[in-house]
């Protein structure tokens, strides 16, 4: 009988004090709702992002369960409603506040207990992701007691992100004081703060492409952005602000995939032609656009092929170029010249072109001082360069590494001819809008370089669609006899690089290298904004006596 009594008491003794213990070594769990935010209505979505990137960064299996609320709360007491009401043991809420290129972001928290805890940052506007991760890394310390990377990397114990660069374009990494754009130019500084770099505002919509031009005649360069559905024209302000000066709907069904501009008519102002292709069905039209009294009017009707612009042998003058749409293959075979026909413009006499030539993949670098063929740059569908020469089209080269990195492609499902696709079994394929490729002599030396851009992700090596690449690099190639060699490179630039140009972007009477980016994903894909940089290239600062620096070389294929 009193074993009996002493083993009733040990399973009583188990139950009373043994689940406290296992409900203590249960994760802890908060909620966390949906922030308020004083901003304008283009800015809504942050309601939902700031708490997405919260969830991500506090998250600890079987240490801390963070989770999503559908609610809003204003106060404490709302707060605690909506966390007992999905069983959480914690809420947090907060705000976000925007006033011009500024915001403020405030996190509240409260336990079941009644433990409260509050923190507010502010910061530019470009900086709200660094400053939403640095208010989660602080609340996972002092509140839950988990450690939370914050912002950035090579953070110092400040929280301060370090930066280890001294200079926007380097010719290599070796820690050097004196940087040298090109055998040609010196350039010296160290940061944005020196003129090294200059930097615009956020655009609220994702860019697919930019191009820089005079578009209404007017003398000075303008800018313009196409996003998936429209085209915009702004003006560079002397505070490096983008004006809004023009915009209109390219259209409403087609999505937007590239676009050039050259002066159609002659009149000093150029015109923008943009391709675009039907979701469904990849069937291209190409629109043409003029700026006059800055107003976007149709130049000409839309044709139903793809158009582009290249700079063409034998003078590499700008020459508008067009496609046929083929069913299978997507591009018919053959890259022509177009040709004005009333108010229209139609095909005309065909390239001397290698084969898996496109409108949008192929530039020339010119002979240049010492009277050489010309040389044809293609880019692959794998986004390799192929470097070829002669009449004949000689393949001389092609590069191990990859460039351009665009991340505007249309899928399209290769089958043969009066086969049907099986949508529902078969994987499309995708082709990426190629951006541009400038050859361009720089210090009118007689040498040209091949300006491109070179993504870095460790993601995209892995998996082929992954395109959103978390830093870039412009990158001036040149050809060593042997293979195309690294001149220079800026340093890496934050954010998925959209498209590249040469131009006097804010004239001021230099030349600039301007990149157009689309901002991280970090707060949603949905949420994705762009700036324009510009690099400018000062000419005043030429050394004719600086060494060409030979210690970057990449390794040929084609030895």
């Amino acid at each position: 009988m009193k074993n009996f009594l002493r083993l009733s008491l040990s399973i009583f003794l188990l139950f009373v004090y043994g689940l406290p213990v296992a409900a203590g070594a249960a994760p802890k769990s908060v909620g966390i709702l949906q922030f308020g935010v004083n901003a304008p209505q283009s800015y809504a979505y942050l309601a939902k992002a700031v708490p997405a990137t919260m969830q991500a960064r506090l998250n600890r299996p079987g240490i801390l369960e963070a989770r999503q609320i559908q609610d809003k709360a204003s106060s404490q007491a709302e707060a605690r409603k909506a966390a007992h009401a999905q069983n959480m043991e914690s809420a947090v809420w907060g705000t976000v506040s925007v006033l011009n290129n500024d915001c403020t972001v405030t996190v509240n928290s409260i336990d079941n207990s009644g433990k409260t805890w509050s923190k507010t940052a502010q910061g530019p506007l470009s900086a709200l992701t660094s400053t939403v991760q640095e208010l989660t890394a602080a609340m996972g310390r002092e509140v839950f007691n988990v450690p939370v990377a914050g912002a950035g990397y090579g953070a110092a114990g400040g929280g301060q992100a370090v930066n280890r660069m001294n200079s926007d374009i380097v010719v290599n990494e070796t820690g050097q004081q004196q940087v040298y754009l090109n055998p040609q130019f010196r350039y010296q500084g160290a940061g944005t703060g020196d003129g090294s770099r200059m930097r615009t505002q956020r655009i609220k919509d994702k860019m697919v492409d930019m191009a820089v031009g005079d578009f209404n005649g007017d003398g000075k360069n303008e800018i313009a952005v196409l996003t998936d559905h429209k085209l915009a024209v702004y003006a560079w302000e002397a505070d490096n602000k983008l004006k809004p000066l023009g915009e209109t709907m390219v259209s409403q069904s087609n999505l937007n995939f590239s676009m050039r501009a050259l002066d159609l008519d002659r009149d000093g102002g150029k015109e923008i032609v943009v391709a675009t292709y039907e979701e469904e069905s990849n069937r291209p039209y190409s629109y043409f656009f003029s700026f006059k009294g800055n107003k976007l009017a149709q130049f000409a009707e839309r044709c139903p092929y793809f158009a582009s612009v290249v700079n063409a042998p034998p003078n590499f003058t700008p020459t508008l170029v067009g496609q046929a749409w083929d069913s299978v293959k997507l591009f018919a075979p053959g890259v022509r010249e177009m040709l004005k026909s009333g108010n229209k413009y139609t095909l005309g006499t065909k390239l001397d072109l290698p084969e898996g030539a496109r409108v949008f993949n192929i530039s020339w670098i010119p002979g240049g001082k010492d009277n050489k063929s010309p040389q044809l740059v293609m880019l692959t569908e794998d986004e390799r360069l192929k470097i070829f020469q002669g009449g004949g089209n000689t393949l001389i080269h092609t590069t191990i590494e990859r460039f351009s990195g665009s991340a505007t492609g249309m899928e399209f499902y290769k089958t043969m001819p009066g086969m049907g696709i099986d949508r529902s079994a078969q994987l499309p394929s995708k082709y990426y809008a190629p951006m541009r490729m400038i050859a361009a002599d720089l210090g009118h030396t007689g040498e040209y370089v091949l300006l491109l851009n070179k993504p870095v992700s460790t993601a995209s090596q892995i998996f082929d669609r992954y395109r959103y690449f978390p830093l870039g690099e412009i990158h001036a190639m040149y050809w060593d006899g042997v293979g195309l060699a690294l001149k220079w490179k800026t340093r890496r630039i934050r954010g998925s690089v959209a498209e590249v140009d040469l131009a006097d972007v804010n004239n001021d009477g230099v030349l600039d290298l301007v990149v157009g980016v689309n901002t991280s994903p970090d707060l949603g894909i949905g949420s994705r904004q762009s700036m324009i940089l510009a690099y400018p290239l000062d000419l005043s600062q030429t050394n004719p006596n600086t060494p060409a620096d030979m210690s970057d070389f990449e390794i040929s294929p084609n030895p």
